[in-house]
């Protein structure tokens, strides 16, 4: 860290000023600031009273962990926030890193740190250009590729999640590119009414980060009904 500045109008906060303490303790500079200037410096239309300089950059992909069993791959993702919801979702949920292929939004901007909610901090975070390329090196890691799509692929409550997990997921607004979903060794989806094109993107990412770390594995074979069956009003007649 190479800098926190505040906003001298909170020092009596008490929250803010455990903060200041422990960046002075470990020889950060601290520099108060005039009521107003944070809010000019600050990129947010109602900023928190504190802000850090850090240095910071997306690892390799070559850093990935041998022992990763659950990695997000987060390919061609637009919205930085988006990106920060994926991070934050990817610690949650467990994973090892998440791996930021095509050309995505910076995973270190502002507004995509502000959506991690600090997971980007705490989380590896890799790069790497090629999407194509990166299912390959993560399938030599013994990975298995599930792709994510809003209509192919088996449902995801009937699906049998493999030990180890590389899932990827596509642009909020054309999905995962057709290449890498053909290019997976699993295609998955998340059943929806009819009248639903398609789920936001961190939240199909939750639902299914979720599903493989609490080890959803389906029993026998997997039913010819969709899941989303059971949570459709029958019809009265």
């Amino acid at each position: 860290m190479e800098l926190v500045a505040y906003d001298e109008a909170f020092v009596d906060d008490p929250s803010l000023g455990g903060i200041l303490a422990r960046a002075r303790a470990s020889g950060v500079p601290v520099v108060a600031l005039r009521e107003g200037v944070l809010a000019r410096l600050a990129d947010a239309v109602n900023p928190q009273p504190l802000v850090a300089c850090l240095k910071g950059r997306p690892g390799s992909l070559d850093e990935l962990s041998d022992d990763a069993s659950f990695v997000l791959v987060a390919h061609r993702i637009a919205d930085p926030g988006n990106l920060g919801a994926l991070m934050r979702i990817a610690e949650a949920s467990g994973a090892d890193a998440v791996v930021v292929t095509g050309s995505s939004a910076d995973p270190y901007g502002p507004k995509a740190l502000r959506g991690s909610a600090g997971s980007a901090l705490r989380l590896p975070v890799l790069e790497h250009s090629d999407g194509l390329d990166a299912l390959v090196v993560l399938r030599a890691r013994g990975l298995v590729v599930v792709g994510t799509s809003p209509h192919e692929g088996q449902d995801f409550a009937h699906l049998s999640w493999p030990e180890k997990v590389a899932l990827v997921l596509g642009n909020e607004a054309h999905g995962l590119d057709v290449e890498l979903l053909r290019a997976g060794d699993v295609a998955v989806r998340i059943p929806m009414a009819d009248t639903v094109e398609s789920l936001n993107l961190s939240v199909a990412a939750g639902i299914l980060a979720m599903s493989f770390r609490r080890g959803l594995r389906a029993p026998g074979e997997p039913p010819d009904t969709s899941t989303i069956d059971a949570m459709l009003p029958s019809d009265p007649s």
